[in-house]
């Protein structure tokens, strides 16, 4: 063989040889990764979550007693798993369900059936029926499903006691449930359940308009004695704690976290970036934190329960439901907004309440899920950091005598006037009477509860009212009705 030709094949034995280094290099250093794991961690196995039931609280309860009203959070009423009675319960034992007819009613029907003693339960959100019967063990016949969502459910003692009605909130249509057999009242005991209400005490609810001098139908109570105190919180996170927002970060990216960019704004803001912009955690200045997620080619129907079940692992995924039993706090699902931001799917909003009072944002919410296709696609939590043993005492404090509404109003309607004027939910007027009277009027809820309020040197949530007037929510200080702040609804 010739000098050049031993040349030529030396060369090509030193290129078999780095091809095969090559190989070898490249399985050491990806044998043990695939390409799912450069996308978000948001599949791996979900911490402890809540079910589903447990979160599809009603906004509220409303028991007519024949001669005055009450309005009540669910709690207890609605559903438990002790041996008392509750709502659900009685739903479960109406029936026989093959026998139970289905029919449309006019809204005016719907409206005067509620004049009998009745109870009803309202949500804010409208729930497939479908969806509605499976998460409350409630059986569903055939007759049902003309019957699209349920928004509002209730029992009413007129027409012979024998029937369930449905609002479905979504088609703004409502139905009578009918129990047909003969002699049969449906087999519930709904007389006993409100009887057993009545007995254990209430607070009297009245019209407003009865209060006020003006045509409202609103209810309202006549005076409420509660022991809500405030107490301090901190944020759930703060600029300066690297440690914890790094490792809330990983939560996101888990393993791919080498391959994410960091951008410190001027702020403190800190941004998260994973390749162009496809995945992106955001930890903001005021504690909360957001994640968006680009939408991928697989496409995924689901149903309003599955929608929901994706949603709470996803934050049971990223540290979020064990942290609040721990500190006293309770999540319901607070709406449910279809299509949000024009775009398919479900916007999932929770709520907290501190033992059994709901507390409200002045700004956001604590939890806010976007399902797409079977995908969360946008997240944000807005936790904060309470003491336990300030909410244990609140159990003990002293029952007073919140600020009456009729004179909340009374007190307050010139300040709720100028909140309402900027975007014209009211005209200008300098008649005080007329604007009383127009603010009376436009009332659509009072009820107690906590407000957290705006701004990040806010350190205390206070007990309030909280006072929906148009499409604004007001807070007031329970005890001396001074304003604390407002929320657009």
């Amino acid at each position: 063989m010739s000098k050049s030709g031993l040349i030529e094949k030396a060369k090509n034995v030193s290129l078999v040889v780095l091809f095969l280094s090559t190989v070898l290099l490249l399985y050491f250093f990806w044998g043990n990764i695939t390409f799912d794991e450069f996308r978000s961690s948001t599949t791996e196995a979900a911490g402890w979550a809540p079910e589903a039931a447990s979160l599809m609280k009603p906004e509220r309860i409303v028991i007519n007693f024949g001669d005055n009203y009450t309005v009540t959070p669910a709690g207890d009423i609605w559903r438990n798993d002790t041996e008392k009675d509750s709502f659900v319960e009685e739903l479960g034992r109406f029936g026989p369900a093959e026998n139970i007819r289905v029919e449309e009613i006019s809204q005016d029907q719907y409206l005067q059936v509620m004049k009998f003693q009745s109870i009803w339960a309202e949500f804010n959100y409208d729930i497939p029926l479908a969806d509605f019967c499976d998460n409350f063990n409630i059986q569903k016949p055939q007759s049902y499903d003309v019957i699209e969502t349920v928004t509002s459910i209730g029992y009413s003692a007129a027409q012979g006691g024998n029937s369930l009605f449905i609002c479905d909130g979504k088609n703004d249509k409502h139905y009578r449930l009918v129990a047909e057999e003969a002699g049969n009242a449906g087999n519930t005991e709904f007389p006993a359940f409100i009887a057993f209400i009545a007995a254990e005490g209430y607070n009297i609810y009245y019209p407003a308009g009865s209060q006020m001098g003006v045509e409202n139908d609103t209810l309202v109570p006549l005076s409420v004695k509660t022991n809500l105190k405030g107490f301090p919180f901190r944020q759930d996170i703060y600029s300066y704690q690297n440690e914890k927002i790094s490792a809330i970060a990983e939560q996101f990216f888990g393993r791919n976290f080498d391959f994410v960019r960091t951008i410190m704004e001027e702020n403190g803001t800190v941004i998260y970036m994973y390749g162009y912009g496809q995945n992106v955690l955001i930890v903001n200045t005021d504690g909360s934190i957001e994640y968006k997620e680009g939408q991928s080619e697989d496409v995924k129907d689901q149903s309003f329960s599955g929608s929901l079940e994706t949603a709470v692992s996803f934050v049971a995924n990223h540290g979020s439901w064990e942290s609040l039993s721990s500190a006293g706090l309770t999540p319901y699902l607070k709406d449910v907004i279809r299509d949000p931001d024009d775009k398919d799917g479900r916007r999932f909003i929770f709520g907290l309440e501190v033992n059994g009072s709901r507390l409200y944002y002045e700004e956001g919410d604590p939890f806010v899920v976007d399902v797409t296709s079977g995908q969360v696609t946008y997240y944000k939590r807005h936790l904060i950091e309470i003491n336990p043993e300030d909410i244990e005492a609140i159990e003990t404090a002293s029952i007073e005598d919140a600020f009456s509404t009729a004179n909340l109003i009374a007190q307050n309607y010139k300040y709720i006037y100028n909140i309402l004027l900027p975007s014209g939910e009211v005209k200008a007027t300098a008649n005080e009477d007329e604007m009383f009277d127009i603010i009376a009027a436009l009332v659509k809820d009072m009820k107690i509860g906590y407000v957290k309020p705006a701004g990040e040197m806010a350190a205390e949530i206070r007990p309030a009212w909280i006072v929906s007037v148009s499409d604004t929510v007001i807070y007031f200080d329970l005890y001396d009705a001074d304003p604390i702040g407002y929320s657009k609804e």
